[in-house]
C-alpha cells in the first residue's frame, strides 16, 4: 500500500499538476492539505481543488475537513484575494478502502470565517487534525492528516506543545495501527517533534531528509528545510520512503510504501 502526502498550497493554481502526481504514484490513500471547496458554482477553479481533485481521480472514498469558511480575504482594511464565492479551506484525505468513522479535531479555534487575515502571524488560523479509520481486508488503520500552526521561524509555542498532545491523545485512545501526515510548520529539532519522536517512528528522520520545501521566499515563508513529516506507530512496516523532487507547491510530496504487519 501506498500513501501520497502533500499540502497543495492555497496560493498556487496547480490541481491539474497534482491530479498527474496522483495518477503517476497510484497512491491507496492521499492526504492533502490547503486543499479548498467551492461553496458556490461561481467560486473560480484555483479555488476548488478538492472537488476538482475527487472528480478526476477514482477514489470511492474520501473525508475533507474544513478549517475555515471566507468569499475573500483581507489585511488592514484592504482585499488580497477574492476567491469567486464562498470557499472552505482544509484537509483532505482520499481512500481506495472504506472509511469507517470520520472526525475533524479541533485544537486552536473553531470552524469559522477567516476573512480578516491582519492577524494572522500572531493569531493563526482555526486548525484542526481529520482523523479516519479506515477498514482494509478485515484490519484497521488509523490515518490522522495534520496541517500545524503556523509559527515564526517554525520553531514552535506553547500552541504547539498542545497540537501535539492531542495528536499523541488521539492515536493513542483509537490503539489501532497509526499513520500521521502532514504539514507540521515546525523544523526537526524543535521540541514538538522531539514530543512526537518518543512515541512514533519519525521516517523524515529514519531516511535523513534535508528537505521538504522548494527554494522561495515569498515574505511569509522560505524554502529549503524540513517541515513535512510521516510518523508511524510501531505496528506498520516500511517498504519505502521518498521525497518527490517537484515545484508543483512550495511542499515537496512525501511517498510512502508500507504494510500492516
Amino acid at each position: 500500500m501506498r500513501l501520497l502526502n502533500l499540502n497543495i498550497g492555497i496560493k498556487i493554481d496547480n490541481s491539474a499538476e497534482v491530479i498527474k502526481l496522483i495518477k503517476d504514484t497510484n497512491p491507496t490513500f492521499v492526504t492533502l492539505q490547503e486543499a479548498t471547496r467551492g461553496l458556490e458554482d461561481g467560486v473560480l477553479p484555483k479555488y476548488n481543488s478538492a472537488n476538482i481533485i475527487k472528480e478526476a481521480t477514482d477514489y470511492p472514498y474520501s473525508f475533507f475537513g474544513p478549517l475555515w469558511v471566507a468569499s475573500h480575504h483581507e489585511k488592514n482594511g484592504g482585499v488580497t484575494r477574492r476567491y469567486g464565492g464562498f470557499i472552505e479551506q482544509g484537509n483532505y484525505t482520499l481512500s481506495k478502502y472504506k472509511i469507517l468513522s470520520s472526525s475533524n479535531i479541533f485544537y486552536h479555534k473553531h470552524y469559522g470565517d477567516f476573512t480578516d487575515t491582519t492577524n494572522f502571524r500572531v493569531e493563526d488560523h482555526p486548525r484542526a487534525n481529520t482523523l479516519t479509520i479506515i477498514e482494509i481486508d478485515g484490519k484497521r488503520l488509523c490515518l490522522i492528516n495534520v496541517h500545524g500552526i503556523w509559527n515564526q521561524d517554525k520553531l514552535g509555542d506553547v500552541r504547539c506543545i498542545h497540537q501535539m498532545e492531542v495528536i499523541i491523545e488521539e492515536a493513542k485512545r483509537v490503539e489501532l495501527p497509526t499513520i500521521i501526515a502532514g504539514d507540521f510548520n515546525l523544523l526537526p529539532e524543535t521540541k514538538e517533534i522531539l514530543m512526537m519522536n518518543e512515541h512514533f517512528r519519525n521516517l523524515s528522520q529514519e531516511f535523513q531528509i534535508v528537505s521538504t520545501r522548494p527554494k522561495f521566499d515569498d515574505g511569509l515563508d522560505h524554502g529549503e528545510h524540513v517541515c513535512d513529516y510521516i510518523f508511524l506507530s510501531r505496528d506498520i512496516s516500511v517498504v519505502d520512503f521518498s521525497v518527490i523532487d517537484t515545484d508543483i507547491s512550495d511542499h515537496f510530496p512525501l511517498l510512502l510504501e508500507f504494510e500492516l504487519v
